[in-house]
């Protein structure tokens, strides 16, 4: 599996936007939609391996310890 189909199914997984996975990765919009366009497209954008590892310890921590909810 490559980077550009871990991230795919992170996103799945997680049920994540392109937004919240920018937000995670302190990238911006662009470069997430970058990375998940098709390979043949001149503005596809390889993932970084660090890309993947940092938003999957950020999506582990957030399993473990959920964020708390506000009321109303």
């Amino acid at each position: 599996m490559n980077n550009r189909e871990r991230l795919i199914d992170l996103i799945t997984e997680h049920e994540l936007d392109r937004q919240e996975i920018a937000a995670l990765l302190k990238v911006k919009r662009e470069t997430v939609d970058h990375w998940l366009i098709s390979h043949e497209s001149k503005h596809h954008e390889e993932v970084p391996d660090m890309a993947i590892e940092l938003l999957e310890m950020k999506l582990k921590e957030r399993t473990i310890i959920p964020p708390p909810e506000f009321p109303g």
